[in-house]
């Protein structure tokens, strides 16, 4: 299992640090969550973020999207596979739940 960091800003422009599962497909970074996480509400509000992977030195500047849970198949495919069998989209502990695209971003002021 592999894991990452994602940073995003809050409301305050402080930053907010997760450690994270993640998969990468289609020349992104993906994540999945609950809806009502505090991240999601930060990238709504501001796709800034930063993704470092465990275990690796530096982060990326990041673009990040919120995509519906559904909306890839192929990546909630490859959540199962990487993380023995864990369905991503299962909302019955936290809820409806949502992917989060995250894209190298070209010029990001942090």
């Amino acid at each position: 299992m592999r894991h990452g960091w994602i940073t995003t800003l809050r409301r305050d422009g402080s930053p907010r640090t997760s450690r994270v599962w993640f998969v990468e497909s289609g020349g992104g970074i993906w994540l999945a969550t609950a809806e009502a996480n505090r991240k999601v509400a930060d990238i709504r509000r501001d796709a800034r973020s930063t993704f470092a992977i465990e275990g690796c030195h530096g982060a990326q500047a990041m673009t990040a999207s919120i995509e519906p849970i559904d909306s890839e198949l192929g990546v909630l495919a490859s959540f199962k596979r990487d993380y023995d069998g864990w369905d991503a989209a299962d909302s019955a502990v936290d809820g409806p739940r949502v992917l989060i695209r995250l894209t190298p971003a070209s010029h990001v002021s942090l």
